[in-house]
């Protein structure tokens, strides 16, 4: 509460104490066009709650439910600023760090007046209103890209709300948003408004800053009249007062309006009489005529020219304009294909290295194939050498190798006649016993004998009775069982070989007879 002198009838001593004043301070924010009080308790700011704006009985704009808290200095007013600073809405974007996600509003409330006197009132709104941004340079997406587009609308609802008022047009679009609609008294009305545009001097907010400054203009040209106190009803005598001194002020604006008609009259006969006399001079002047004939032709073929050049000027640039449209549109769809064009060349890249690794893969699986049929061929040749091999008993004694059993002497038909389940079954067998390892390639090895299985059989035991007799042979020979002779022993490996194979194959009456010519 401060105190003050009334100028007037008195001393200082009898009216010091009545004139008084208050001032109230509010702070809110607009974000997503919903308001929020932002001098709200710390622990309720959790949980937001959507203000109402309303308009009261005397016809003024409020905020119902607001925060609005009493301060006598500044350094109050700054404390509360940075009380509501705190809890305003901000993100980080790519053109700014602590982006402002949300209008900002300050209302001062003042009240003033003599006491026992209806008191008078006024608002002062400071708006901080969030800077418009392109989402292709901000790179908002999510909260922020809904934000974003909020604060454009807003934004976008203040400029027509200029444009109207600068238009004088009958329907003011103060509803299109939360922040128009708040602010409706101080733009239009008993009222008076400054606005402050900030523009970034960088070259990459060029466009940002022309566009701010288009506004800054288009809103300088409107004129809502100059501001005016409301008066009251007990404050008719001096609204008398003032009108009398208006009605005055018009009476002698009408006196003076009318000395300067009756001038202006005088000086209109005065160039009537000018022009009477011209036009007479000009109708006796026929080579004035003609003059001002060949004038007007000139005059019409310059003003066809021109609409001409006006025309084509226009339809330039509206050619330039298309052009820098398209233009704008090639560039991104060249853009696109760009980008495109290195994802397929990464993935050409991955899928090139991918194919070297496999063909080099492959090389080295086709080498190791190689080497392992090459073994696989000389096991078999040597196996089959091995198995071959028996003690001849009309070759050399002191070598001990024996000829191989011709084909011949086997009996072919009976070999065709077996059965491939029970010749499985048989190869199985001998596998289990002899060669374990192998059990596991029964399925190749019965796929590349098919249709042979009887030679498979013979071919098998020949194989593993001789490595039998031989392993045998030669644990039972010493050193002191030299004096056997080697003839015998030949013989006795023979005589066990032909036995094998009789317990194989079934004897008839064809092997019989080729075992007597033998």
């Amino acid at each position: 509460m401060k105190e003050a002198v009334k100028n007037g009838h008195g001393t200082s001593e009898n009216v010091q104490g009545r004139f008084e004043f208050s001032i109230n301070v509010g702070m809110l924010e607009i974000y997503n066009d919903n308001v929020y009080d932002l001098l709200v308790k710390p622990d309720k700011r959790k949980k937001k709650t959507a203000l109402e704006i309303k308009r009261t009985k005397e016809g003024r704009i409020e905020v119902a439910g607001l925060i609005k808290e009493s301060v006598n200095s500044v350094k109050e007013v700054v404390k509360l600023l940075k009380k509501g600073n705190e809890s305003r809405s901000t993100a980080a974007t790519d053109m700014n760090e602590h982006s402002s996600r949300s209008h900002m509003v300050l209302l001062v409330d003042v009240v003033s007046g003599i006491q026992g006197e209806e008191p008078s009132t006024g608002t002062l709104f400071l708006v901080d209103l969030a800077g418009s941004e392109r989402v292709r340079k901000s790179g908002v997406e999510g909260d922020n890209l809904k934000e974003a587009t909020q604060i454009n609308k807003s934004l976008s609802a203040l400029g027509n709300v200029m444009e109207a008022l600068d238009r004088k047009a009958s329907h003011i679009p103060y509803r299109d948003s939360k922040l128009t609609y708040l602010l409706q008294d101080s733009l239009g009305g008993n009222s008076r408004t400054m606005m402050v545009v900030a523009v970034c001097p960088t070259s990459s907010s060029f466009d940002e800053s022309v566009h701010a400054l288009n506004f800054a203009t288009r809103v300088r040209r409107i004129n809502i009249g100059s501001a005016q106190r409301n008066v009251s009803s007990k404050n008719l005598e001096e609204t008398v007062k003032k009108l009398n001194n208006e009605l005055k002020n018009l009476a002698k604006a009408k006196k003076k309006s009318e000395e300067q008609l009756h001038s202006l009259k005088k000086d209109h006969n005065r160039i009537q009489e000018r022009l009477k006399t011209s036009s007479e001079s000009r109708a006796k002047s026929v080579d004035e005529a003609r003059t001002l004939a060949v004038l007007k032709d000139s005059n019409a073929q310059m003003t066809a020219r021109w609409q001409k050049e006006k025309q084509l000027h226009d339809d330039a640039v509206a050619n330039l304009q298309s052009s820098q449209s398209e233009l704008k549109k090639l560039r991104g769809d060249l853009g696109k294909a760009t980008r495109e064009i290195e994802r397929l060349s990464r993935l050409i890249a991955e899928k090139e290295s991918e194919h070297d690794a496999l063909k080099s893969d492959l090389r080295k699986a086709k080498t190791a194939s190689s080497a392992a049929n090459l073994r696989a061929r000389k096991a078999q040749v040597l196996q089959s050498r091995t198995s071959g091999v028996g003690v001849s008993t009309t070759g050399d004694k002191s070598t001990g190798i024996v000829k191989p059993t011709p084909r011949s002497e086997i009996d072919t038909t009976k070999i065709k006649n077996v059965d491939p389940s029970e010749a499985r079954e048989k190869v199985l067998a001998m596998l289990k016993a002899h060669d374990p390892k192998k059990v596991d390639k029964i399925d190749a090895i019965m796929e590349r004998f098919k249709g042979r299985e009887g030679f498979l059989l013979v071919k098998m035991a020949s194989r593993y009775e001789s490595n039998n007799e031989n392993t045998a042979s030669s644990s039972g020979s010493r050193p002191n069982s030299a004096a056997k002779k080697r003839s015998e022993i030949a013989m006795a490996r023979h005589m066990e070989r032909m036995r094998s194979k009789s317990k194989l194959i079934p004897s008839s009456g064809s092997s019989t007879r080729s075992l007597r010519d033998k």
